[in-house]
């Protein structure tokens, strides 16, 4: 009973205070896996013992599955109905770590996942040395490879330069679709990790640097919501490495409105950034009002230490 009350508990706590509190990011970002190892001596013991326990043990994480540990499983898309008839197009983000992946890798992306529009983060040559004809920009450590017409490129304000940190970037494109005009913003956004390798390093006094890294986390997810607002088109997607889980507070008050893919027609845990011991689902694709997503997939990461998030898009059906 402990164990259950437990998890109801941190439950409470990721959809609360989230980000506030620093042992919730780290459980955001660490390896929440370790949470569920209970689960193997408990249940068990719990069917020797009483059954009606052991039910409990099964049904609470199962339920908890989706918003403590990540898992997606698209009911929604189980009972739609698919036209085949209906426009849609196939869109990739991937972080490419500024060449960390394994030669050939874009390549390998096109040519499995066949693509229609490519946005990519801490980018360089590679994009110039892909798919030979289509439409391209890069910029600002971001680029993005399209099958449709470019129409117009806007990046962020110069003048929010002082407070973005880092890598990061927000560039929208508008694109000639079939779906219609769309605008579609590439962002890569501050990451937590100096914070919490701060406090793995040094114990609980380094929470002052995480809670630095999470002020300026929550600037630029303001300033990204902003750029997407301002977008001309109705139909708006938002992709990158956004460098939160979709769990956090941070994302969840700032992304209100637009639909996660991965959560709404992808399968499992869809890991995007990779570690030694864990992964975390931290690039996204995000489907704006009158669009709706129809699947979700994480490719291999060629070498890198993140992987490609393919997802498929159309118009929301009447």
């Amino acid at each position: 009973m402990a164990y259950l009350v437990a998890l109801l508990l941190l439950a409470a706590l990721v959809f609360w205070p989230s980000e506030r509190l620093w042992p919730v990011t780290l459980f955001l970002f660490g390896p929440r896996w370790v949470f569920a190892l209970p689960l193997a001596l408990l249940l068990p013991a719990a069917a020797f013992v009483d059954r009606r326990f052991a039910a409990a043990l099964v049904v609470v994480p199962a339920l908890l599955a989706e918003p403590l540990f990540g898992l997606s499983v698209p009911w929604g898309r189980l009972v739609a109905r698919s036209s085949s008839s209906s426009p849609r197009i196939r869109v990739a983000t991937w972080n490419v770590g500024g060449g960390g992946v394994e030669r050939g890798a874009l390549d390998a992306l096109m040519t499995v996942e066949a693509p229609d529009v490519v946005v990519l983060q801490e980018s360089g040559s590679e994009v110039n040395e892909a798919t030979p004809g289509w439409y391209r920009h890069v910029g600002g450590g971001v680029s993005v490879l399209s099958r449709f017409p470019i129409l117009g490129v806007a990046a962020r304000d110069s003048s929010d330069v002082w407070r973005m940190a880092g890598s990061g970037a927000i560039v929208r494109y508008t694109l000639d679709t079939p779906l219609g005009r769309l605008d579609l913003t590439n962002v890569h956004l501050e990451t937590p990790r100096e914070g919490l390798e701060a406090i793995l390093r040094f114990g609980p006094g380094a929470a002052s640097e995480l809670d630095a890294k999470n002020a300026q986390r929550l600037i630029e997810a303001r300033l990204a919501r902003e750029w997407v607002d301002a977008s001309a088109s109705p139909l708006r997607l938002v992709a990158g490495d956004f460098n939160t889980p979709v769990e956090s507070q941070l994302f969840r008050d700032h992304w209100r409105g637009f639909r996660d893919c991965h959560s709404a027609a992808g399968w499992g845990f869809g890991f995007t950034k990779h570690t030694r011991r864990i992964g975390t689902r931290i690039d996204h694709v995000l489907a704006g009002p009158g669009l709706e997503c129809l699947g979700a997939r994480v490719g291999p990461s060629h070498g890198g230490d993140h992987s490609p998030l393919v997802v498929e898009i159309g118009l929301v059906r009447d």
